[in-house]
């Protein structure tokens, strides 16, 4: 297995994306059920990009592409939008917690 700085492997990090990803489709769907302002097209817009960027950099890892460096910084960056754009529905658990899963996975992304 291929190591990086930090001691994560690409199958690691991956994992982290996977996650991410994940979280974020459920978050979405939970975002059309809760209505009000759960669903203001820029927030179902970052739920649905920070989850389609880390399904990318998911296969992108899985199969060691030379375009790694590059997808991880932007995987990064959507992923810390997305915690924001989570963090402004206070109160609210499930928001809390795809805020807290991305923020995971930025970090996960900035080790490589």
């Amino acid at each position: 297995m291929i190591k990086f700085p930090g001691d994560r492997s690409f199958r690691e990090v991956a994992r982290f994306t996977q996650d991410c990803s994940s979280i974020c489709t459920h978050a979405a769907q939970y975002c059309l059920e809760m209505g009000g302002s759960h669903v203001s097209a820029t927030h179902m817009r970052m739920l649905q990009d920070c989850a389609d960027i880390c399904e990318a950099t998911s296969k992108l890892l899985l199969r060691s592409s030379p375009q790694i460096p590059q997808m991880m910084s932007v995987c990064a960056s959507l992923c810390e939008q997305c915690a924001a754009s989570c963090d402004k529905l206070t109160g609210d658990m499930q928001m809390k917690t795809c805020a807290d899963e991305c923020r995971r996975c930025a970090a996960a992304c900035r080790q490589i």
